[in-house]
C-alpha cells in the first residue's frame, strides 16, 4: 500500500477569526440554552477563584512582615496579630481548594450536558438529511470530523473561555500589586508569557490541518481495525490467511501516520523547550532585581516574599491565559467542522400532498434520469414507463443496471436529476413525505440486521412505533418468520447479535425472514417493492412467500435475478446501465427471443444440471 511521503495537509483552509469569534458566541449560546444556571454558577466560581491568588499573596507577605514584628516587639498582642495573618491566610487557602473542588463538578456537569447537546445536533442534521446526501463520500467525512471530536472540543473551548475569564482577572489584580512596586515589573511578567503562546498558536494551525487532512487515512484504519475483531468478517480472513496482510497494511498505515505526528510534535515540543528557557531566564532577571532591592531596604522581607511569588504566579498565569486562548484558538478550528456539517443545506421538501390529483393512476414515469454524485455516468436515463394500481411489475437486469436506483426514484428516496415522477397524478416532490412513504411498504436490498429484538426488528417497519404482538406475528406469519419466532426462546422479546450477552445469532435466511415480516408489517401501504426478497431463502420458501406476497392485492414491484420468480408478473421490465432495453410479458419476451429469452434459458440449463453448469 504505496503513500506519498509528504501529504499537503497545509492546502486544509482554517475558519477566518471573524468565523472563529462566530463559532465561540454559538458554543456558549448553547451553554447558555441548555442550562444557564450552571453557566451562571461557574462563572460566579470562577470570578471569586481568579481574585483569591492575589489575596493569598498579600496575606502572605502581612504574615511574614507580623511574625518579623512580632521577633522584634516581643509582646503577646504582636504574637496574637501574626497568628490571625496566619489563619486569614489559612482560610484563603481552604476556599480556593473547596471553589476548585467545586469549579470541577459543576465542570463535568456542563461536559457531559454540553456533549449530549452537540450530539443531538449532529444526529438531528445528519436525520434530516436525504439519501443522496447520506451516500455522499464528502459529506460522509464531514460527519466523521464532527462526531470525531464532538463532546470534547466545545466543551474545551467553553471551559478555556471560563479559564482565560479566571487567568484575566487573577493577572489584573496581579499587574495591581506589581505596578505598585514598579511598572517594570509587569512589563516583565508579559514578556516571559507571550513567547510561548506565539509559538502555541501557530502549532494549533499546523495540528488542524494535519488532523483535518488525514481524515480518510484515520477511517481506513478504523475498516481495518473492523476487519481485524469483528465476528462478520472473521469466517472469511480466517479462510483465506489475509490475517498477516491486513495486520501488515494497519502497521504501514499507522507508521505513515505516525511519522507525520512524531514530526509536528517534535518541532512543537523543541520550540515549547527553548521558549520555556527564555521564560524562566527572564523571570530569574526579575527575582534578582527585586531580591537586589530588597537587600538595599526599599522594601521589607515579607514585601519581597509577595513580589516574588507574584512575579512567578503572574508570569505562570499569562503563560496559562495565553495557552488557554490557544487551546481556543484549537478548539474553534475543530468546531467549525461541525458548523460546517449544521451548514450544509438540507433536502427542500415543500410538498403538503397527501393524496394525488388523479386517483388510482398510479406511477408515470416520464424520461426520468438520474446520476450520483460523481458518477461517470447516468445510474438511470430516459425511462419512461406507467405502473397502474394493482400492477405486478417485474425488474430484472445484470448488477449495477440501475433496478435499485429505479425504485428508490419511485418511493422517493432520490430526486431525478431530469424528467418527472407521478403518483395518482401528482409529482413526487409534490408529495408531503410523510404521506408518501406510507403508500410504500419495502424490502430494502441489502436489509438492515437490528441488534435489537425480534419484534423490534419486525416493528421497524413502522419505524419501531408501538405496534400490538398480534399484528407482529402476522407480520410474521406472511414473512415466514412465524415458527422462527416460535422456537426462540423468549420470542418476540428475544434479543438478537452475539454482541449481547443473552443475544442470539441467525442465519442468513433466518434475518431475510425477519426483513420481509418487516415488509408485510405495513399493511396499510397499497404499494409492495421487494428487491431482491428470496436471496436467501430455499427454493420451497422462496415460492411461498411469492405466492403471499402475489395475493396482496397490492401494487407490487418485484426485483429478482431469478427470472423464474418473474414470470406471473403482468410485466417484466429488462434494464442494461440504466435503460429499459426489452419490456412486456413472459410469454411476449420469450418469445421475442432477446436479452430476456437468453437469460432465461441459461439459467434454466443451469438448474436442469443441478446448478454444475455442465
Amino acid at each position: 500500500m504505496a503513500r506519498a511521503a509528504d501529504t499537503p495537509f497545509d492546502d486544509i483552509e482554517t475558519p477566518s477569526l471573524r468565523d472563529g469569534l462566530g463559532y465561540g458566541l454559538r458554543a456558549l449560546g448553547l451553554v447558555w440554552k441548555n442550562d444557564r444556571w450552571l453557566a451562571i454558577g461557574i462563572g460566579l466560581l470562577t470570578v471569586i477563584l481568579a481574585l483569591l491568588p492575589a489575596a493569598a499573596a498579600w496575606l502572605a507577605k502581612e504574615v511574614i512582615d507580623s511574625v518579623l514584628a512580632a521577633i522584634e516587639a516581643g509582646t503577646a498582642a504582636s504574637r496574637n496579630t501574626a497568628i490571625w495573618w496566619v489563619v486569614a491566610e489559612a482560610g484563603v487557602l481552604a476556599s480556593m481548594l473547596a471553589v476548585r473542588r467545586a469549579l470541577t463538578f459543576l465542570k463535568s456537569m456542563l461536559q457531559a450536558r454540553l456533549g449530549y447537546a452537540v450530539s443531538q445536533l449532529i444526529y438531528d442534521k445528519t436525520l434530516r438529511m436525504d439519501l443522496a446526501q447520506l451516500e455522499d463520500a464528502a459529506i460522509q467525512q464531514q460527519i466523521l470530523l464532527a462526531k470525531q471530536f464532538a463532546s470534547a472540543r466545545p466543551y474545551g473551548l467553553v471551559n478555556r473561555i471560563f479559564e482565560t475569564a479566571q487567568f484575566a482577572i487573577t493577572m489584573i489584580s496581579f499587574a495591581i500589586v506589581l505596578w505598585t512596586f514598579s511598572p517594570l515589573a509587569v512589563l516583565i511578567v508579559i514578556a516571559g508569557g507571550l513567547p510561548l503562546f506565539f509559538s502555541e498558536v501557530n502549532f494549533s494551525g499546523h495540528l488542524f490541518r494535519f488532523h483535518t487532512g488525514r481524515t480518510p487515512e484515520m477511517r481506513e484504519r478504523s475498516y481495518l481495525e473492523t476487519l481485524m475483531t469483528t465476528d462478520t468478517s472473521a469466517p472469511e480472513r480466517i479462510h483465506a490467511g489475509a490475517s498477516p496482510q491486513i495486520l501488515s497494511r494497519y502497521e504501514t498505515l499507522f507508521s505513515w501516520l505516525f511519522g507525520h505526528d512524531r514530526r509536528l510534535q517534535a518541532q512543537r515540543a523543541g520550540w515549547a523547550i527553548g521558549l520555556g528557557i527564555l521564560s524562566s531566564a527572564i523571570f530569574l532577571g526579575g527575582k534578582v532585581w527585586i531580591v537586589l532591592v530588597t537587600i538595599g531596604g526599599a522594601i521589607t522581607l515579607g514585601q519581597m516574599t509577595m513580589l516574588v511569588t507574584v512575579l512567578r504566579q503572574g508570569q505562570n498565569t499569562l503563560s496559562s491565559m495565553l495557552t488557554a486562548v490557544g487551546g481556543g484558538y484549537e478548539d474553534l478550528l475543530y468546531i467549525s467542522n461541525l458548523y460546517d456539517l449544521l451548514a450544509i443545506a438540507e433536502p427542500d421538501r415543500p410538498g403538503s400532498a397527501t393524496s394525488g390529483e388523479a386517483p388510482g393512476t398510479g406511477f408515470r414515469l416520464e424520461d426520468v434520469a438520474f446520476s450520483y454524485p460523481g458518477g461517470t455516468r447516468q445510474a438511470v436515463a430516459g425511462i419512461t414507463l406507467d405502473i397502474p394500481p394493482g400492477t405486478q411489475l417485474g425488474l430484472v437486469g445484470a448488477n449495477g443496471s440501475g433496478k435499485t436506483t429505479l425504485v428508490r426514484l419511485l418511493m422517493g428516496l432520490y430526486t431525478p436529476t431530469s424528467g418527472r415522477i407521478s403518483l395518482d397524478g401528482t409529482e413526487l416532490k409534490d408529495w408531503d413525505w410523510t404521506a408518501l412513504a406510507a403508500r410504500t411498504a419495502t424490502l430494502f436490498q441489502p436489509f438492515q440486521r437490528y441488534k435489537m429484538t425480534v419484534g423490534e426488528n419486525i416493528a421497524m417497519g413502522e419505524g419501531l412505533r408501538p405496534v400490538e404482538p398480534a399484528a407482529l406475528l402476522a407480520a410474521a406469519e406472511k414473512g415466514l418468520a412465524g415458527p422462527l419466532v416460535a422456537e426462540l426462546p423468549e420470542g418476540l422479546d428475544t434479543r438478537l447479535s452475539k454482541r449481547f450477552l443473552d443475544g442470539r445469532e441467525l442465519s442468513g435466511g433466518q434475518w431475510q425472514r425477519l426483513a420481509l415480516a418487516r415488509a408485510m408489517l405495513r399493511t396499510n401501504a397499497d404499494i409492495l417493492i421487494l428487491d431482491e426478497p428470496t436471496a436467501a431463502l430455499d427454493p420451497e420458501a422462496e415460492a411461498e412467500f411469492l405466492e403471499i406476497a402475489r395475493q396482496e392485492n397490492r401494487t407490487l414491484i418485484l426485483i429478482s435475478h431469478r427470472l423464474s420468480n418473474l414470470q406471473h408478473c403482468d410485466r417484466i421490465v429488462m434494464l442494461d446501465k440504466g435503460r429499459i432495453i426489452e419490456t412486456g410479458t413472459h410469454d411476449e419476451l420469450f418469445k421475442a427471443r432477446g436479452r430476456y429469452r437468453k437469460l432465461f434459458d441459461q439459467q434454466g440449463e443451469f438448474y436442469r444440471d443441478g446448478g454444475s453448469g455442465n
